[in-house]
């Protein structure tokens, strides 16, 4: 499957399989008027990125690029659950030069360039290739294998005029190394797991969404994902899903609620999910330039709580995960 249709338009839904490509120069895009958009006008409505996160013992990692037409944007951290210590980078290049975020959803190659960082990301047969180095030395090598997990793969009607596509995969093996703040290799092991977030599509000119993700192994040995999102992708189904050993499982609409500094809670709609969140360091930005801005918060959460699934109850104590909240004008 295409996910643009012959007849210039996406298909909507949730997908069993991964589309083969998005043909961006198929899709006919139309301001609330009518008008057709081509060329560097239609390119100016479209957004990309890619974000990883990989949770290995008391660490955890996080890289994204940003294709945002003006802008291109990267992030790296490595934050130490234990004594608090974070690694952080990021940078912004101007028209998105040096910034290269390939949607395509089986076989893409992405990278973001800027002294003294640079992000390479790969996909070929199911294996996300991902390094980072910094002035040539690399800081991060990680090979993420999707195999084995159900994937999130879904496009909803955005606004009057848009779509958005994602493709989410949690609780993914993941082999190689990093080097932590004070230079030390840390390996990745049986027990480390990834996750993947691919997003594209014509989003509203002003975004706002609450996000969570989370991977963890439970009592009983089960290894257990969550993504959770409100603000977004609502508008045909949603994109709330459990994961139990890799098997997809959806989730009702959830709202999130900040009841004090620090403090969340997050229920679904069908009351089978209830977590109370507590949130710790997080990645900040703000950035106001009146046409275009972005306030980011990107919290290191600890996560407690329980989700009924058929005859089971997931119970989550003091997991890691990340919460996310996010407005973008742009």
């Amino acid at each position: 499957m295409d996910l643009i249709q012959s007849n210039g338009q996406p298909h909507y839904g949730r997908f069993s399989v991964l589309p083969k490509t998005i043909d961006l120069n198929q899709y006919q895009y139309k301001t609330p008027y009518g008008d057709v958009l081509t060329g560097w006008r239609k390119r100016l409505k479209y957004k990309k990125f890619k974000f990883c996160c990989i949770q290995h013992g008391h660490y955890t990692i996080g890289l994204a690029i940003a294709d945002i037409a003006w802008a291109g944007h990267a992030f790296f951290y490595i934050y130490n659950h234990q004594n608090h210590e974070v690694l952080e980078w990021n940078a912004i290049n101007l028209l998105s030069r040096n910034t290269v975020v390939d949607e395509q959803p089986l076989y893409n190659q992405s990278f973001f360039s800027k002294s003294p960082f640079q992000i390479d990301i790969q996909h070929a047969n199911g294996v996300r290739y991902i390094h980072v180095t910094k002035y040539g030395e690399i800081r991060l090598s990680a090979r993420i294998f999707c195999a084995g997990t159900n994937p999130l793969s879904m496009c909803s009607p955005t606004g009057i005029n848009g779509w958005t596509y994602t493709q989410k995969l949690t609780t993914l093996a993941c082999e190689g190394f990093f080097i932590n703040k004070q230079g030390e290799t840390i390996q990745f092991n049986e027990r480390t797991f990834a996750s993947l977030d691919d997003t594209c599509g014509f989003l509203r000119p002003e975004t706002a969404w609450f996000w969570l993700s989370c991977n963890f192994w439970d009592a009983q040995n089960n290894r257990i994902g969550l993504n959770l999102a409100s603000g977004v992708n609502e508008s045909f189904g949603n994109e709330n899903c459990l994961w139990v050993n890799g098997v997809l499982y959806p989730v009702s609409d959830v709202l999130f609620q900040h009841l004090d500094e620090g403090h969340w809670t997050i229920r679904s709609l069908d009351e089978k999910l209830n977590l109370d969140v507590k949130t710790g360091w997080r990645r900040y930005e703000n950035l106001n330039l009146r046409l275009v801005g972005s306030q980011f918060s990107q919290w290191q959460a600890k996560i407690s709580g329980t989700i009924q699934q058929d005859d089971q109850e997931i119970v989550l104590i003091n997991e890691y995960g990340l919460l996310e909240q996010h407005y973008a004008k742009w």
